[in-house]
C-alpha cells in the first residue's frame, strides 16, 4: 500500500502465520427472520459491513488480524495492484520495474529495481515521498521493532532517494534474486514520516503503542479514505478523501465496518437491512448456502474460487508416515469426493499444492482417487498385515495406529475428520482425533512440529506463493534455526530443494511457472500432505453495489476496489 507489502506479500515466503493459517471457518446454523427491508434507493454513498473479527491495530508494520486488512485496503494505496483477473499493474507507482527498460537489474545475484512513485498526499496534506518508504525500511530493520514480518526486508540490502528524501524516485537494492520484486517497493510500504519519526527516535520498541494505527486523529493514511471513527468493540468508520490525486473521489462516501462476533446474528442483520455486506471475515460455506436458499433475489451471495488450500499435513519424524506407499495409501483411502459433497460439490478435490487459480498450476500429476482395493495393497507392500480386530500390524505386532489434529470448534473440519477416519477404519487403520484451540495447534503443535502423525488446516495462499521455505529442507522448523519456515511436515527432497529454490528466484515468469509445475509434480509424487481441497471464498451483500468482488489475488480483503463501489 504505500503499504504495498502488507496487501500483496507473497503467502509462503516467511511472513506471518497467522495471516496464512485460515482458522475463522465456523460453521453455524441460520436462525428464521421475519422480514426484509427494502433495497437500498439510487444515490445512496454509505456501505456498512458486518464482520464477525475486529482489527488489532492500522499501523501496517504491527496489523496480524485478518480484518485490520481490509481496512487497511482502504486507507493506504496499494503501489502495485491486481485487476479481476490477478493481472498486475501500477496503482501507486508510475510503472513496474522491467528489465526491458533498465528499470529492473541484475548484478550477479544481486539486484536493484527503481520506481517512481505517483504524486499523491497523506490525508493531512502532506506529499508522500521516497523519504516516507525509507524511513518505514529502516524503522522495519530495527530488531527493537517488533515488526510482524522482516522477510523482505531482511533480503534488502538498502532504499535509496536519489532525488532526496523529498523526491519521488525510489531505487531498492536487493542482497539476492527475488522473482517477486516487482510486486512490492518495500515490505511495510511507506509510513508518514513526519508523524511516526518523532516517537520511533524516542522509543523504538514502544512504536506498537504509539497512537498512530489506534487513534483516528492521528492516523493518517495516503489512499481513498481516511479513519474518521473507531469505537472499541463495535465499529469503526472510514470516510472518503475528496479529490484524491489517484482515486478521485469516491461515490461511496463512507464505509462502516460493524462487529457482530455472532455469525447467525450477521445474517440476521443482512436480511433485515441494517447492514449491506457480510464481509468474508464472518460468513462461513454452509452459512452462505443456507442463505443463498432462502434469500433467493434479495441478497447477492458469493462463492468466489480462491486461493485457500485445505490439506493435511504428513509429519515424516513419525517412521510410519516416512514411508512414501503408506502415505499413498492414507490418500488413496480417504473419500475426497464425499468431503467434496459436505459442501454441495462446490470446494473442488484438490491433487497438489497449488490451486487451479494460481498461475504455476497443472493439473498433469499423480492423482490418488478414493480406492480402498489399491490402499490395502499398498499397506500390504509396505509390510502390514490385518490382525485379529481387523486392525493392520506390522512384522513386531505394533498396531497402525495414528493421530490427527486439527482446530477445536470447527463443525467442517469435525465432520471431515470423521469421514477420514470411518474411511481409514475400513482399510485396517486405527484414527484417533484430538482437537486443539487455533492459538496452540498454530502456536506450537505445527510450528514446532508436535503433532503425532497428521495436522489438517489450511493455507491461503497468494499468486505469488511458492514452495521456498514451504516443502524445502531448509524450511523445516527446528530448535537450531528458531523454528523458523513452514515446512511443517519436515519432507526433505534434493530434487524439491533445487527446484523450489530457482523457482524463488527466477525473474522470468514463463520460466517460474515451468519450475513451479515441477514442484506440483514432485509434491504428487511424494505427497508431503493430503490435498483434500481448495476452498471457495464466501460472502453476501445487497443487490445493487456494483463492483464488489470477495476476493482479490487469492486474498480475502474485500475493499480492494472499493473506490469504485456505487449503489446502482
Amino acid at each position: 500500500m504505500g503499504s504495498s507489502g502488507l496487501l500483496n506479500m507473497p503467502a509462503t515466503r516467511g511472513e506471518p502465520i497467522k495471516l496464512l493459517l485460515v482458522t475463522v471457518f465456523l460453521m453455524c446454523t441460520i436462525l428464521p427472520v421475519s422480514g426484509v427491508r427494502a433495497q437500498p434507493a439510487a444515490g445512496r454513498d454509505q456501505v456498512i459491513i458486518g464482520m464477525s473479527e475486529e482489527p488489532d491495530v492500522l499501523n501496517p508494520l504491527f496489523a496480524e488480524a485478518p480484518a485490520a486488512m481490509s481496512v487497511l485496503a482502504t486507507i493506504f494505496t496499494v503501489d502495485v495492484q491486481r485487476d479481476s483477473t490477478w493481472k498486475l499493474f501500477p496503482q501507486g507507482v508510475q510503472s513496474l520495474p522491467s528489465l526491458k527498460d533498465g528499470t529492473w537489474k541484475l548484478r550477479g545475484e544481486t539486484m536493484t529495481l527503481v520506481w517512481r512513485l505517483k504524486p499523491r498526499d497523506w490525508h493531512d496534506g502532506t506529499p508522500v515521498t521516497c523519504g516516507d518508504f525509507s524511513f518505514g525500511y529502516h524503522v522495519a530493520r530495527n530488531v527493537n521493532v517488533p515488526v510482524v514480518a522482516r522477510d523482505l526486508t531482511n533480503r534488502i540490502a538498502g532504499v535509496i532517494c536519489p532525488s532526496g528524501d523529498r523526491g519521488t524516485e525510489i531505487v531498492v537494492n536487493w542482497k539476492e534474486r527475488y522473482a517477486y520484486a516487482h510486486t512490492v517497493v518495500t515490505e511495510h510500504g511507506a509510513l508518514p514520516r513526519h508523524i511516526l519519526e518523532a516517537p520511533y527516535r524516542m522509543h523504538p520498541a514502544a512504536l506498537p503503542e504509539a497512537p498512530f494505527g489506534r487513534d483516528p486523529e492521528r492516523t493518517v493514511g495516503d489512499g481513498a479514505y481516511r479513519l474518521v471513527e473507531w469505537r472499541r468493540g463495535v465499529s469503526l468508520t472510514v470516510d472518503a478523501a475528496p479529490n484524491h490525486r489517484i482515486f478521485g473521489t469516491p461515490r461511496i462516501r463512507r464505509i462502516t465496518w460493524r462487529f457482530i462476533p455472532d455469525p447467525n446474528a450477521l445474517v440476521e442483520n443482512i436480511l433485515s437491512g441494517t447492514i449491506d455486506v457480510i464481509s468474508t471475515i464472518g460468513i462461513s460455506f454452509d452459512q452462505a448456502v443456507q442463505l443463498e436458499r432462502r434469500a433467493t433475489g434479495r441478497i447477492k451471495v458469493f462463492f468466489e474460487p480462491g486461493l485457500i488450500w485445505e490439506h493435511i499435513d504428513f509429519n515424516f519424524a513419525n517412521p510410519i508416515l516416512a514411508d512414501v506407499r503408506v502415505r499413498r495409501a492414507l490418500t488413496h483411502a480417504i473419500n475426497r469426493e464425499q468431503i467434496s459433497r459436505l459442501f454441495g460439490g462446490k470446494q473442488a478435490i484438490s491433487h497438489t499444492y497449488l490451486p487451479p487459480k494460481h498461475p504455476g498450476h497443472t493439473d498433469a500429476v499423480a492423482k490418488y482417487p478414493y480406492d480402498p482395493q489399491r490402499a490395502r495393497r499398498l499397506l500390504q507392500q509396505a509390510g502390514w498385515t490385518p490382525g485379529p480386530d481387523g486392525i493392520l500390524r506390522d512384522m513386531a505386532g505394533r498396531r497402525l495406529s495414528l493421530e490427527i489434529n486439527t482446530t477445536t470448534g470447527i463443525r467442517a473440519r469435525e465432520q471431515v475428520e470423521q469421514i477420514i477416519q470411518r474411511n481409514l477404519r475400513e482399510v485396517g487403520v486405527e484414527l484417533t482425533i484430538r482437537n486443539f484451540p487455533a492459538r496452540v495447534l498454530f502456536g506450537e503443535i505445527t510450528t514446532r512440529r508436535k503433532f503425532k502423525a497428521l495436522s489438517m488446516y489450511a493455507w491461503a495462499l497468494s499468486p505469488t506463493s511458492d514452495c521456498e521455505q514451504l516443502y524445502t529442507s531448509d524450511g523445516i522448523p527446528a530448535e537450531e534455526n528458531g523454528w523458523a519456515g513452514q515446512n511443517y511436515p519436515g519432507y526433505q527432497n534434493g530434487e524439491m530443494d533445487r527446484v523450489c529454490h530457482a523457482a524463488s528466484q527466477e525473474i522470468d515468469e514463463t520460466k517460474r511457472n515451468r519450475l513451479l509445475r515441477e514442484s506440483a509434480t514432485i509434491f504428487a509424487r511424494d505427497l508431503p500432505a493430503v490435498p483434500l481441497y481448495v476452498r471457495r471464498v464466501v460472502a453476501a451483500t445487497k443487490p445493487g453495489l456494483r463492483n464488489y468482488s470477495a476476493v482479490q489475488a487469492g486474498t480475502s480483503y474485500e475493499t480492494w476496489n472499493a473506490p469504485r463501489w456505487e449503489w446502482q
